[in-house]
């Protein structure tokens, strides 16, 4: 058996990053692609396999004689729960019902997201927490299986997290009024870096959560406080009330509705960006694998990483 990897995701920010990764570690892969990949500079090391994640066709090919399977793809952006399901969950259903037809049977990382930590706050939250609880099932027992819950992925190319650096550049922040709140982050490198130990591992399985290990995560007024020490300018933090921001996010589902656009802002996204607690906990990964994230944000921003 070949030691190639079948990977979804691959022209997303996360599976970008890892698929340059692969490439540079030599390690033969094949990945799922929606456009055609001609013109990419790596068209010529990856089997680009054309389709999505109802083409069964492009899955079985996709994933045929493989020994890892590594799935990123997936939505953030939606204006209904069945717009997550379907691709989070049926995606990831019709991924592993092509795995289950073949005599051997890959490993698999699902990269999922902390948010499946509470699967009642938003549609995105639901559909990663049932493709988890979908993997994991009696039904697909006989395959290795893991999953990843990082918190907020950034980086280069990252479209997300890149308006809140960009707005702090220029001396404002924009941050939702919640006392005490603390987030976590993670950067895209020590993330590539998890899934690449993950591939020469011979035992893991589970559920692991990542961050990059900043003792008691972020408050708000720390990220201010890096910003302006590391360029030196001044940075006038605006705190949001809740209630508006959920004004604003009702107002902006009703006009993705209407206009027919994927909204990121929805009353769901005010549940996840408001909650208190989005602290990981490293210590299960780094026992299982010996991961240990590199790059916290006064690293990332001294390094322009972001």
């Amino acid at each position: 058996m070949s030691k190639q990897v079948a990977l979804t995701g691959a022209t997303g920010f996360i599976g970008r990053n890892l698929l340059t990764s692969l490439v540079k570690s030599r390690v033969p892969t094949r990945a799922l692609t929606r456009r055609q990949q001609t013109g990419s500079e790596l068209s010529g090391l990856v089997h680009w396999i054309n389709g999505d994640l109802n083409n069964h066709s492009a899955l079985n090919e996709l994933v045929e004689g493989c020994a890892s399977v590594i799935h990123c793809a997936g939505v953030v952006r939606g204006n209904s729960l069945e717009d997550f399901l379907e691709v989070n969950l049926k995606g990831t259903e019709n991924l592993l019902n092509e795995i289950c037809k073949k005599a051997y049977k890959p490993k698999f990382l699902l990269i999922s997201s902390l948010a499946a930590r509470y699967p009642d706050y938003s549609w995105y939250a639901q559909s990663k927490s049932l493709a988890e609880t979908l993997l994991l099932s009696e039904k697909h027992s006989g395959l290795p299986r893991t999953v990843y819950r990082p918190t907020a992925v950034y980086g280069p190319g990252d479209k997300e997290m890149r308006p809140l650096f960009s707005a702090m550049r220029h001396g404002f922040l924009l941050a939702p009024k919640v006392a005490d709140s603390r987030i976590s982050l993670l950067h895209i490198d020590d993330l590539v870096n998890a899934v690449l130990k993950w591939l020469t591992a011979k035992n893991t399985g589970g559920i692991f959560e990542l961050d990059d290990g900043t003792e008691d995560g972020y408050q708000w007024k720390d990220i201010v406080a890096i910003g302006q020490d590391t360029w030196n300018n001044s940075i006038k933090q605006v705190r949001v009330p809740i209630p508006l921001l959920n004004t604003f996010a009702h107002i902006n589902l009703l006009l993705a509705r209407i206009f027919r656009y994927p909204a990121m802002l929805t009353p769901g996204k005010i549940n996840e960006i408001t909650h208190k607690d989005w602290v990981c906990d490293n210590a299960p990964l780094t026992t299982c694998l010996g991961w240990e994230p590199k790059i916290n944000l006064i690293d990332a921003i001294n390094g322009a990483s972001i």
